[in-house]
């Protein structure tokens, strides 16, 4: 027999834009939970169809609003908050099971946390790039989440959908309207400031995830500019915190490591496993990696779905790890910053220039990496090692000059 409904002193946040076919959903999942929120609030931003009315059929209150944005919207609705408790949910999802609000009031209560993301999953399994987004979010939730909230610092109250001490919230400032991931900000922003952020990985909230290559390639792209922009104006916290320096740390290490541990072994196969050295150790890693990532997955979902999900992961996670991987070059070391994208509310993706000062410290860079190759290949009589440092300083000179020409020429009118 269930057991009724308890009313807590909590709202629960849907920011939505255009999601008419998924609302009811989310709203009618909100309303059925054991620990029954005070108000489901609905914030229909710049919405052109039936959003606004169906939330309101389904029982939601609604605020309209013309912000585009999402951390706007749901900062203009946590001033009018007057719950202990805030939830956010996306219009998209909708909560897996009718406990995962009260599972994570438990464990806040118990632990003091500020705040707490879910497990996610995908709430249809349709073609590759979904089938890879399966292995992401289990293996992530099931190891990343669990092995941060050891070290005390969960790196991502996941925007997906999350429980949050509205005061721990309003003491950093809400959402930060000027990131690109706002969830990864809030959540260095609350540990940041002592509010512990945490993981609860029995509850699980269902999301859309992307059914094609060009929403798979936004979504990541945005994700790593998000996460490198984020890591970049908190860096000083690598230096003032060590549990921040070991989660996000090791992040950055893995990434690196997968990426050259794929590309080790299809070098490997290529050659047949001829040549005894590091991209041979390199492959051997990746193999284990792989292993450790299944057997994660398969944990967390199932042997069978990760089977028929794994494929997938092996092509496209692996693809986007390289696309994160460049992203974040291009944010640090270029200096061109994504500052807008392509989503669903028509934003068109815009991505700053290079600035002229870090140009030239580039090129003098490479220039000089390429001439002390040069010079060791003479002094050691590597011929191969000369040219190649020789070719290098010459290219990324004439690259730089041939820049330069081109942004002094006129613009046509």
């Amino acid at each position: 027999m269930a057991r009724p409904a308890v009313t807590e002193s909590l709202t629960v946040l849907i920011p939505a834009h255009n999601e008419a076919d998924f609302i009811a959903d989310a709203v009618k999942s909100a309303f059925g939970q054991t620990v029954r929120p005070r108000t489901v609030l609905v914030l229909a931003d710049s919405c052109t169809d039936g959003t606004a009315a169906i939330a309101r059929r389904c029982g939601a209150e609604v605020l309209e609003v013309d912000c585009r944005s999402k951390p706007e919207s749901l900062n203009l609705a946590l001033a009018e908050v007057t719950t202990e408790f805030v939830a956010l949910l996306d219009a998209d999802g909708y909560f897996a099971s009718d406990r995962a609000l009260e599972m994570c009031l438990e464990r806040m209560r118990a632990k003091g946390y500020g705040g707490v993301c879910m497990s996610v999953t995908p709430h249809s399994v349709k073609g590759v790039f979904q089938r890879s987004r399966v292995i992401e979010w289990a293996a992530a939730h099931r190891m990343s989440r669990t092995v941060e909230s050891w070290h005390g610092w969960v790196a991502v109250l996941s925007g997906c959908a999350g429980v949050y001490r509205t005061e721990s919230v309003r003491a950093v400032g809400g959402w930060s309207a000027d990131s690109l991931c706002e969830d990864v900000e809030l959540a260095l922003k609350m540990n940041r400031a002592g509010h512990k952020a945490g993981f609860v990985p029995g509850a699980y909230v269902c999301v859309r995830d992307p059914g094609s290559w060009s929403v798979y390639w936004a979504q990541t792209h945005r994700w790593a500019a998000g996460w490198a922009q984020a890591l970049y104006k908190h860096r000083s916290l690598f230096l003032h915190s060590w549990g921040f320096t070991r989660v996000f740390g090791a992040m950055l290490v893995d990434s690196v490591l997968m990426a050259s541990g794929y590309l080790s072994l299809l070098y490997q196969l290529a050659t047949r496993f001829t040549h005894f050295d590091a991209f041979r150790w390199m492959g051997l890693w990746f193999l284990m990696m792989v292993a450790l990532t299944f057997g994660t997955a398969a944990l967390q979902i199932g042997i069978r779905r990760t089977l028929t999900c794994y494929p997938a992961y092996l092509v496209v996670g692996t693809m986007g790890t390289v696309v994160s991987l460049w992203v974040m070059f291009r944010e640090w070391v270029l200096g061109r910053h994504l500052i807008s994208w392509t989503g669903r509310q028509g934003r068109r993706r815009e991505i700053t220039r290079m600035s002229e000062r870090r140009r030239f410290v580039l090129a003098l860079t490479g220039a000089g990496a390429g001439l002390v190759g040069a010079l060791s290949g003479r002094v050691l009589a590597r011929e191969y090692l000369f040219l190649t440092g020789a070719a290098a300083t010459g290219s990324v000179l004439l690259s730089a000059l041939l820049w330069h020409l081109v942004n002094r020429m006129p613009e046509r009118a």
